[in-house]
């Protein structure tokens, strides 16, 4: 399976990718130059793509003004495709503009001139569902997120906006961890829409998912997990690092790539995992 971003075509999905999550936090002081510095260090540690989003927590709306500045930096110094994360109508028209290569938003597209700068682009649109009130678990959240993703997917390709173009994010914040486990587990539900499908693991934005953020073994697990679901293509996380090189360890297990058609990052991912194992090694023999 291929994506075509603007200026990246034919970005292949044969098998699952990390992208390194970005929050710019509420009072985040930090300059564009040292936010490029955190994106370049996920490239290295096996990122294929990068998002830029705001943090909305402890009830304080993030600055989304210093979003396009930010993405600005990145899209001029990166060659990955880089996407923003958010509901703001001007930061996702403006992002449009720059040439993001995909906007991960909820409601961000029931606007029309946000419709109208999709069309003319070639930016791809991965939809998410997210209830503003706390989720009751005798909802069946495979239903509540097939419903959203049946109305959406319409609405695009009504307006114009081709499958291709779509990517459907099942992961959801306000519904109890029972809840979610069990919509983990049920992933392969999606699979009717013949879409890929991106996981956030844990979701860090606009609201933090502080039950896997909080369990890290327990993220990690979820995320192989979800890597071995054929229709889910990438992995969204701050924990790059961890999660390219658990990935990396189950695809060289199952030879889920072709073994002479290896890319540049899964290389990488090796290259990580042989030098972690030299750094235990190191620390087990001083021991």
């Amino acid at each position: 399976m291929k994506l075509s971003f603007p200026g990246h075509k034919n970005f292949d999905l044969s098998f699952t990718k990390i992208m390194g999550t970005i929050t710019l936090d509420f009072d985040d002081k930090r300059e564009p130059a040292e936010i490029l510095s955190e994106a370049e260090e996920f490239i290295k540690d096996g990122a294929e793509f990068i998002e830029i989003g705001v943090s909305h927590e402890r009830g304080q709306r993030g600055n989304e003004s210093c979003v396009i500045t930010v993405l600005e930096h990145l899209l001029s110094h990166l060659e990955v495709p880089v996407a923003v994360c958010s509901e703001n109508k001007a930061v996702l028209i403006n992002a449009i503009k720059l040439g993001v290569a995909m906007v991960i938003t909820c409601n961000g597209i029931k606007s029309m001139q946000v419709l109208s700068a999709l069309k003319e682009s070639k930016t791809v649109i991965c939809l998410h569902a997210e209830s503003k009130d706390p989720i009751d678990d005798d909802v069946d959240l495979v239903s509540y997120l097939s419903e959203f993703f049946y109305t959406n997917i319409d609405m695009l390709l009504n307006r114009g906006i081709p499958r291709k173009r779509i990517i459907l994010d099942p992961s959801i914040i306000n519904a109890s961890e029972k809840g979610r486990m069990h919509l983990l587990g049920r992933l392969e539900s999606f699979k009717s829409f013949a879409l890929p499908m991106c996981i956030a693991m844990p979701r860090l934005i606009p609201y933090a998912d502080h039950f896997l953020s909080d369990n890290k073994t327990l993220s990690l697990t979820a995320s192989l997990f979800c890597s071995r679901i054929n229709e889910v293509k990438i992995i969204r996380t701050q924990d790059v690092s961890d999660a390219s090189m658990a990935i990396g360890f189950w695809q060289l297990m199952t030879i889920k790539t072709r073994p002479y058609r290896l890319s540049k990052v899964f290389v990488r991912r090796l290259r990580t995992i042989r030098d972690s194992l030299r750094l235990m090694r190191k620390g087990f023999i001083k021991k």
